[in-house]
């Protein structure tokens, strides 16, 4: 089994979350719910990683907020070594890479268990505290 390590976001505006689904085209989970990820690139940081990714993947900037600790979890396709984050963004205003996801939304919290398996957001609660 493979072991991968990537960063993940809870990208907040005005109190709302933003998750994203994922293109049908991509290798791992195609068309689940997610929060904006990627993966480490070589000599990079965790930091630069997921500010890169949320502009490749949405265009939007944002300021790390908080970090979490990191954790890990196994599914049918890997091993996975996440690094969470909260973003904070100026604006709501975002352009979906159609690559990456085919929609977006912002969602209250509450709402997280209409989307599927968000598995990683239980784990990212020390984020919101």
């Amino acid at each position: 089994m493979d072991t991968y390590i990537i960063t993940t976001a809870l990208v907040e505006f005005n109190g709302r979350y933003l998750i994203a689904k994922r293109a049908s085209t991509k290798k791992f989970s195609p068309n689940q719910w997610e929060f904006i990820s990627g993966f480490i690139e070589e000599k990079e940081s965790a930091e630069i990683t997921i500010v890169r990714e949320l502009y490749e993947e949405t265009k939007l900037k944002g300021k790390i907020i908080k970090k979490a600790d990191p954790f890990s979890f196994v599914d049918e396709e890997a091993r996975w070594v996440v690094i969470p984050f909260l973003i904070k963004t100026e604006n709501d205003k975002l352009a979906i890479n159609k690559e990456d996801h085919s929609e977006s939304k912002w969602i209250d919290i509450s709402e997280l268990e209409k989307y599927g398996d968000l598995t990683p957001f239980f784990k990212m609660r020390q984020l919101l505290l």
